[in-house]
Formats: C-alpha cells, structure tokens, sequence
C-alpha cells in the first residue's frame, strides 16, 4: 500500500522586509581632445563591450517630419570606401553588430563588440560615423521600406490612438505630437540627409558611453578614432522653439472599422524628471498602472476580464513630460472600461493608499530599480539618462530615498494636483 504524503503549508506568511539600495555606479570620464566626454562604465565579467554614441538629433531638430530618423538609421548604410553590405558584412565577421535609434530628443550609434576584436571594428565605426554618404539608392529603399511599414500602422488601433493621442495632447506642429504621412516620407531626399548629417553629427552634440570589462589602453583608441570628430565652423544652431498647444477637443475618437479591438489613450503632458516632484508622482503611476500588480491591473484585468494588460507610464522627454494610461479592450467593452480607470484616479484622490499597498510598491520599485543597475550595459545606460537631463549617479540614491519615505499623505496630494480629471485628455481608436 502506497504511503500518503503529509504536505505541510506554510500559515503564516514570513515578515515583510523593505529591499536596501546597494547598487555600484561607479564610472570614470575622458575628455577628448575635440570635447566630447566619454563615459566609461568597466565592470562586468564577460569580455564584451558596447560603445554608444549619442548626439542632440532627434526629431526636435529636424527640418522635416522623419529626416532624423531617416538620417540615423542610413549612417551605416554606406561611405565612400564601403557600401551597406560590406559595412554588415565587415561587422558580422568579428561577430559585432550596430544600432541606432532615434528619439524625440536625441539619436544613439551603438556597437556591440567582442573584446579581442575592438581594434577592429573601432575604425570601422568611426568610418560610418564621419564618412556618411546616404547614397540615393539607399534612401529610395529606406522610403519604400518606410510607407510599406506605415501602411501596416494605420490598421492598427494601438497606433492610431499613440499617434492622435500625442498630436492632441501637444498640438500637431510640436515635434512630441507631429504625425507621419505618406507625402512627408516621399519628400526625403539624400541631400537633406547629409546636410542634416553635416549640421548635428558633430563634436560638440556628441557624448560616449562605454561601457564592459573595458581593456588596458581602451582610452587611447577612443582618442584617436573619435578625437577626430570635427565640430561645426559656424556655431551650431539653435534648437527651435516650440509650445504646446493641446486640442480643444479633450475626447477624441478615431474610427478604424472590422476591428474587434479599441485602443485606449488617456493623460496629459506633465512633468519630467528635472523636477522635484518627478520622482513622487512615479510612485503614484506605479501605483495606479506601473507594474503588474497595479490597480489599474488588478480592477480591469483580474476583476473585470476587460483587457490582457493595461499600464500607465511617466515619460520624461528634454521639454516636457507625459503621463498616459495606455490599454486595448474589447469594442463591447470599452465605454466600461473607461469609467473604471477614472474610478481608480478618482480614488487615488480621495483616500489615503493603505500601508500594506504601499509597502508592496516600494518593494517593487526598489528591486525595479537594483535590477535595472544589473551589469555594465545596464548601468551605463540609466547614468546616461541621467546626464542627458544634466544629473549625476546621485540622483538614483536619491530615488531610492524618496520611494522609502515617501508618505500616504504626500502621494495623495500629487494624486489632487496631477491627476484632476479635467486637465486629462482621451483618444479612442477602433469601433
């Protein structure tokens, strides 16, 4: 006869205990000869490395809708020694390869390569950097490429509500809310892409973060590859000024038929992390939909069966800032669906969060934070958020310390002064 196995349970749940911040920041600056400050993050136990690049040229910048993008992402698609298959193909071999990205405020070059294999692929990246030539048959692929992709978005709810849901909450001239359409991608032109090249790839828009197990005499190649950057004879121009100019229309609904899906937009623009109550009312919007465990979550999803997922998000850009509560439901049960997440402001207004929930939040947000400093790559990457917005590792301690302290009482005053319903914005997109 078969013995019965006695499963004991555990009844009483152990004591919770708040996650101590202990994380290493350390990092040492070099100054090029040209200016340009490069970061240098040495820790880590692989022997690989990520050189990142960035410079002031994002879209903010830009002389017309896309050519920012368009300009940083053909940078390695051919100079006057290579085209765009033997740049790759060079990469390829010494197992390294190349990013870019553009963003509202700046755009990033990054190579990922092997240790043993920098002197090689050094050079090459300094060549695509500063030896750009955007050849047309380039360009005439990256258009193609470009109005293929956005005929896809624009059947797609989750982008229709992103693109109006910007375009209304910080106007349709502002480079946050601008929108792309098929004539702007057709008014791409190599020339406007070189000049743009010519204008803001240069020393004194430019800053470096590397970041690995860094190499004995690693400083010395950086000097000489990129300590040849030049800097602009005129002086560099100056960003453009923009305001924003919200809709008048605070509910906008965008339809998009045979579609069983709406997509959700609701916020406003906000703050950055400039300023002091920045990281106060991150916890707040952790709390509401900053994680999975957040009201949002638990009300629309584990409750109501509403949505597979609904989040809320704080984003800090150079100008400005935006909160906004993002989700796609059912069409049958949108309308629900949007009385419910004002429910949760509303009460994030009105009644103090309990102790228990706070703790839980804290929790999260400092073991967020520590596994977001996890490893060299990781670490460079938030210091260069930090310098971006002229703030040093300090400012992560400081986070930590306000997610600590942080009262009931305080985030129910952020909640009255951030969260009032009528300064926020909706777009609907579907049917």
């Amino acid at each position: 006869m078969q013995e019965k196995i006695k499963h004991h349970y555990r009844k009483i749940a152990p004591p919770s205990v708040l996650v101590e911040f202990n994380s290493a920041l350390d990092s040492r600056m070099l100054s090029l000869s040209n200016g340009i400050l490069v970061h240098l993050v040495s820790c880590g136990t692989q022997e690989v490395m990520r050189i990142e690049l960035g410079f002031k040229a994002g879209s903010w910048y830009q002389p017309a809708k896309s050519v920012a993008t368009a300009t940083n992402m053909l940078i390695p698609n051919g100079t006057s020694k290579h085209t765009a298959d033997q740049i790759a193909e060079y990469f390829e071999f010494y197992g390294s390869h190349v990013e870019t990205n553009t963003e509202k405020d700046h755009a990033y070059i990054t190579l990922y390569t092997l240790n043993k294999y920098y002197k090689n692929t050094l050079p090459m990246l300094a060549e695509v950097l500063m030896d750009a030539i955007f050849p047309d048959e380039e360009v005439v692929i990256y258009r193609k490429t470009k109005k293929q992709a956005l005929s896809v978005n624009l059947q797609k709810v989750k982008y229709l509500a992103r693109i109006n849901f910007n375009e209304q909450i910080f106007g349709k001239g502002h480079p946050y809310g601008m929108r792309l359409h098929f004539e702007d991608i057709d008014r791409l032109e190599a020339e406007l892409l070189r000049e743009f090249h010519r204008k803001f790839y240069r020393s004194e828009n430019c800053f470096i973060f590397v970041s690995g197990l860094l190499p004995p005499g690693f400083e010395k190649e950086m000097e000489f590859y990129f300590g040849q950057l030049p800097g602009n004879r005129e002086p560099s121009p100056s960003p453009p000024a923009y305001s924003i100019e919200s809709s008048l229309e605070q509910k906008q609904f965008v339809s998009l038929p045979n579609n069983t899906q709406s997509a959700l937009r609701i916020g406003k623009a906000t703050i950055n992390r400039t300023h002091p109550d920045y990281q106060g009312l991150s916890v707040l919007n952790t709390m509401l939909g900053g994680y999975f465990g957040s009201r949002l979550m638990k009300n629309l999803r584990e409750d109501k069966g509403f949505t597979y997922g609904i989040s809320s998000a704080l984003l800090s850009l150079q100008q400005s800032g935006m909160l906004v509560i993002a989700s796609e439901v059912g069409a049958s049960k949108r309308e629900r669906a949007v009385k419910e997440i004002y429910k949760e402001i509303r009460k994030l207004k009105q009644e103090p969060v309990p102790d228990e929930e706070l703790n839980l939040v804290r929790n999260y947000m400092l073991g967020a934070l520590m596994r977001g400093l996890d490893g060299p790559f990781a670490v460079a990457e938030r210091l260069r958020g930090a310098y971006e917005y002229g703030q040093g590792k300090d400012y992560f301690y400081a986070y930590a310390q306000t997610i600590r302290l942080i009262t009931s009482s305080r985030l129910l005053e952020l909640a009255n002064q951030y969260l009032d319903e009528k300064s926020l914005f909706e777009t609907v997109a579907g049917v």
